[in-house]
């Protein structure tokens, strides 16, 4: 679609938000769907595996916005959802729904009306845009409220607010930063409760055997993961930022899905068609990104998406729980120790090693370090991970902007310094 089509859907759609939430939340989930269907059929630059992606994701925002008779349930991006998924739950979160809002470029209306309602400028934009969904009546109300306290200072305030906005259950998972066997059963048994709470608050009883198969599904998806990465390295698949941020959808609240599970064989088996190049002799330059993409901002797209002289080859959003086996034994303390180990759970430092870990492996010629406007755990270690990955050998921009707010950014200073940082990285190639 073009820009005119989907500014021209942005102004209706915020119409029907404002007069009538009820007809509006049926408009964008069936838009949703149709785009996603739409995507997986269009024959473009993009590999088809992506299609089938983008198919797969837009189901489940779609699925987030149907009064479906409170199967939903609300979760922030690092919940571990294969419980969810083997009891036949939606899965709903800030960050996959506000990045559709603005994709659709609804947005203006659901943060103006948080901010209206006392939400302060400084915070964070996803969470803002969805408590402005849940105020203009456009988000449906889940059966119960799950959420861990990882990473996210505004997810503590958000979720507290949409549970008292709805009068619906909240259960917290409480994550310690270090990973030891005292923490991992702490951990451990607030999943066993977890999956208590949400039969109590559905009312659908879990079905262990299906909890394994959902289980030995996100292992599959894991393994899959790595693959894909391992064969990026070597192959350039020239794609778009929209890619790497539907890859953080997918290996986390859809993981342990068939359909995450089919989308990772299909990359894996469309990457290997395409040509191996060695390193040094690859065209263009590799640069992996660390945080946020910014894949509704035009300007950024014009730079990155199918461009064969630059090219984003990883997202630190998607590969932070790779080194887990979720399989065999008690699947509560799988998903336990997948949390305790997440690469962003704890000291700055464990984040800042993996980056450039993947960094390495995938001969990324330099890094950029996105600052997403009100993310105060990624502002607040910009210093350090700038410093380091210079050490390291990686040149590093550090970025201001935002992932789903358009009033938060510059758009010709960004242009600028990323154009200018794509530059050094091609001089230090020749």
């Amino acid at each position: 679609m073009s820009r005119t089509i989907v500014d021209r859907f942005g102004e209706y759609a915020e119409k029907q938000i404002d007069r009538h939430p009820a007809r509006a939340r049926k408009l964008l989930a069936r838009t949703f769907r149709l785009y996603g269907n739409y995507m997986r059929m269009k024959k473009s630059d993009q590999l088809p595996a992506r299609g089938y992606q983008m198919q797969h994701c837009n189901r489940a925002m779609a699925a987030s916005l149907s009064d479906n008779g409170r199967k939903s349930v609300v979760v922030s991006i690092f919940t571990p959802c294969e419980v969810m998924h083997a009891m036949g739950l939606d899965v709903v979160f800030p960050e996959g729904l506000s990045c559709y809002m603005t994709a659709s470029h609804c947005e203006k209306i659901f943060l103006n009306e948080a901010e209206k309602s006392g939400v302060p400028e400084s915070f964070c934009s996803f969470h803002k845009q969805f408590i402005g969904m849940v105020e203009k009546g456009v988000l449906p109300k889940p059966c119960c409220i799950v959420n861990t306290t990882m990473v996210c200072d505004a997810n503590q305030l958000s979720f507290r607010y949409l549970a008292d906005y709805y009068q619906v259950p909240h259960f917290v998972i409480d994550v310690p930063n270090d990973w030891n066997e005292k923490n991992q059963e702490y951990v451990r048994q607030q999943l066993q409760q977890m999956a208590l709470f949400l039969q109590s608050s559905s009312g659908i009883q879990l079905d262990e055997q299906k909890l394994k198969e959902s289980m030995e599904l996100a292992q599959k998806g894991i393994e899959n993961y790595r693959e894909i990465l391992r064969l990026k390295a070597t192959r350039s698949e020239r794609g778009r930022l929209t890619d790497l941020m539907m890859d953080s959808f997918e290996y986390h609240v859809l993981l342990g899905t068939e359909e995450t599970v089919e989308s990772g064989n299909r990359m894996i088996r469309e990457l290997k068609e395409l040509p191996e190049v060695v390193p040094d002799n690859q065209q263009g330059v590799c640069v992996a990104w660390v945080h946020i993409l910014p894949y509704w901002q035009e300007s950024m797209t014009n730079i990155f998406n199918h461009n064969e002289n630059v090219e984003v080859i990883s997202g630190d959003m998607s590969y932070d729980n790779l080194d887990v086996d979720l399989t065999g034994g008690d699947p509560y303390e799988k998903m336990a120790e997948m949390l305790l180990k997440d690469s962003f759970n704890g000291p700055a430092e464990r984040r800042i090693e993996r980056v450039l870990r993947y960094a390495r492996d995938m001969h990324a010629d330099g890094i950029v370090y996105f600052c997403h406007w009100g993310c105060k755990q990624t502002l607040g270690a910009s210093s350090l991970a700038a410093k380091t990955f210079e050490e390291a050998g990686f040149p590093t921009l550090v970025l201001d902007g935002d992932g789903c707010d358009p009033r938060n950014i510059q758009d010709g200073q960004m242009v600028t310094r990323v154009q200018a940082f794509i530059e050094q990285l091609e001089a230090r190639r020749r």
